[in-house]
């Protein structure tokens, strides 16, 4: 079985084209122990990611190695439930503090030091709340466990870009160029994949099961989490029956 894991893992592994470039270029530079060093805990940090997505059963896509790092894609991330999701996001972070235990064990050097150091960088860059950065996507499930669905997404939306256009204006260097390019390139992405999400949530509201918490709507929305009903000429219709129009106010 985890020989069947691991197999099935590896046929999900894609390597990004610039960073096989950056490979050769950290090797003709004579810098390649420290890049791969940086990448290693980058992957780490994802390899946490992925186990605990094993541990709930998420459906794998593909993992892709990045010139600075990796990106775990999961095909029903935001269909299991929030605090599952939650758990996936947290991982990440949380291997960061392994991984210092580990940098620990090792002799004093400028080696160690410069582990220390990126290990904290890497932590703390990937907490800005910037898709698809794990600081916005734990802030957009915590968004979705207290407010509307559709509204909370806009919000993450929101928040990322202007979190960006800061980190930009205040982080531009030449050596920053390649990640606040793919950053930027995200923000269009995550604007492309809410009414897409949308539609597909809203389309599987029949294939739901009952929820113990009960939301009672005034207006056109969803919770995530809860059964949700409306209120509608002084009548309860339940989410099910509202499905078609949820899905009209899906364009943002």
């Amino acid at each position: 079985m985890i020989i069947q894991h691991l197999k099935n893992l590896y046929l999900k592994i894609e390597i990004h084209p610039l960073t096989l470039l950056y490979f050769v270029l950290a090797w003709i530079g004579g810098y390649l122990k420290w890049y791969l060093s940086t990448l290693m805990i980058v992957c780490l940090h994802e390899l946490c990611h992925l186990l605990m997505a094993y541990y709930f059963h998420f459906e794998i896509e593909k993992i892709e190695i990045l010139p600075f790092g990796a990106y775990l894609s999961l095909h029903d991330f935001y269909f299991h439930s929030i605090w599952q999701e939650i758990c996936v996001v947290l991982a990440g972070p949380c291997s960061h503090f392994l991984i210092y235990m580990m940098i620990l064990s090792m002799h004093q050097s400028i080696y160690q030091e410069y582990l220390l150091t990126m290990n904290m960088f890497i932590f703390g860059f990937n907490l800005l709340p910037i898709y698809p950065l794990d600081g916005n996507r734990f802030l957009g499930l915590l968004l979705q466990s207290v407010m509307d669905l559709k509204q909370s997404l806009i919000w993450q939306l929101k928040i990322s870009v202007l979190v960006y256009c800061l980190l930009f204006v205040f982080y531009f260097q030449t050596n920053t160029i390649i990640i606040l390019c793919y950053l930027f390139i995200q923000q269009f992405y995550l604007y492309k994949f809410i009414p897409d999400y949308l539609r597909r949530y809203y389309s599987r509201i029949p294939t739901f099961l009952e929820f113990d918490k009960v939301y009672i709507h005034k207006n056109i929305g969803y919770r995530r989490g809860y059964q949700n009903y409306y209120m509608k000429n002084g009548q309860l219709i339940n989410q099910v029956d509202m499905m078609y129009q949820l899905l009209e106010t899906v364009k943002l």
